[in-house]
């Protein structure tokens, strides 16, 4: 996949659209209350003069406690209007400000900074631009198959067939993404082994588990993150990838795929490092699969780069026959 410049402008535009349609239902709603009860109009008329009045007095220097008079006036108002919305079958917050997202009200900022539902529609947005959404249709833990995976031993070393294995690893699995809707959260993982075992299909089980839990995954290639993103963002200061380089932080989970096929220099291995290194001590998830095994990538990405994975990481080792093999074999057989 390729990801292009953002559109933070659209982004914008579609809060600034929020509002209007939530403002719209907010009148909508006030129209409706004050036709069906119509002394809860004449409340809301009473407490905004009374709050007037009360910020007028303030400016004023007058004495505290005719404004708190004013204040237990306006405290008996807004428990008549709730008990008569009760009265009627209406929520007691039927008739305040509407927001799809209540921490930033719909304006993508909290505190100058961006709200994390902000985050989402750039991910959202990244998502579009790829084909990942149509690969989940396919790949996700309703249609990983067991079927492939044998249930004799594999060789002699092993202690479990690949049947057993790959099942233990589904159970883990499902126990993180369990573990991400609670205080715990951060989970790190690695899955290695051989091509064409499931390690990406599993990968994108994991994905699209959590993003219909409404987490914020980036799902990366290693090409992606180190000879695109970091390279852009870094060697060449191109404002374009400033986004993208704060996600690989700043997300619940950052999954790297296919970890070895990049061109592994000192500039990769010092980002490895940084990125699985801060994304650890500041309690973020991360993600990485790779054809290597543990001593090729001990070899290729130095012992220090490994001890944090292997200190920090859970480690799914997948094993067995090659499941691309076998479902071409079908596919002939099926020909004949």
């Amino acid at each position: 996949m390729t990801y292009k410049k953002l559109s933070i402008e659209d982004i914008m535009h579609e809060y600034e659209q929020i509002r209007l349609n939530n403002f719209k239902t907010s009148q909508e709603r006030k129209e409706e209350i004050y036709n069906l009860i119509p002394r809860i109009k004449e409340i809301d008329e009473e407490s905004s003069v009374s709050y007037i009045e009360a910020a007028r007095m303030k400016l004023n220097n007058q004495s505290d406690d005719e404004v708190t008079l004013i204040r237990d006036k306006n405290r008996k108002l807004t428990e008549e209007k709730k008990e008569l919305l009760i009265k009627y079958n209406y929520p007691t917050d039927y008739l305040e400000p509407i927001y799809n997202c209540p921490l930033c009200k719909d304006t993508g900022y909290v505190n100058q900074e961006r709200c994390e539902c902000f985050i989402n529609k750039i991910i959202d947005g990244l998502y579009l631009q790829s084909n990942l959404q149509n690969i989940f249709k396919k790949e996700n833990f309703d249609t990983f198959s067991l079927d492939y995976y044998s249930k004799e031993l594999y060789s002699n070393d092993r202690a479990y067939s690949p049947y057993e294995n790959v099942k233990n690893i589904l159970a883990v699995s499902h126990n993180i993404i369990d573990k991400f809707d609670t205080d715990i959260g951060c989970a790190n993982i690695l899955i290695y082994g051989e091509t064409g075992l499931g390690k990406t299909f599993l990968t994108n089980c994991i994905a699209k588990e959590l993003l219909d839990r409404k987490h914020s995954v980036f799902y990366l290639s290693a090409n992606e993150l180190f000879e695109d993103i970091l390279a852009g963002h870094i060697m060449k200061n191109d404002n374009d990838y400033t986004d993208l380089y704060n996600f690989i932080y700043n997300c619940e989970l950052l999954i790297i795929d296919d970890l070895g096929t990049e061109l592994t220099n000192n500039f990769v291995l010092s980002e490895l490092f940084e990125i699985i290194n801060k994304r650890s001590i500041i309690g973020k998830s991360t993600l990485i699969s790779t054809n290597l095994s543990i001593k090729q990538l001990r070899d290729r990405y130095t012992e220090r780069i490994m001890s944090r994975i292997v200190d920090n990481y859970t480690v799914f080792n997948m094993y067995g026959d090659n499941i691309r093999y076998q479902k071409r074999k079908q596919a002939i057989n099926s020909q004949d």
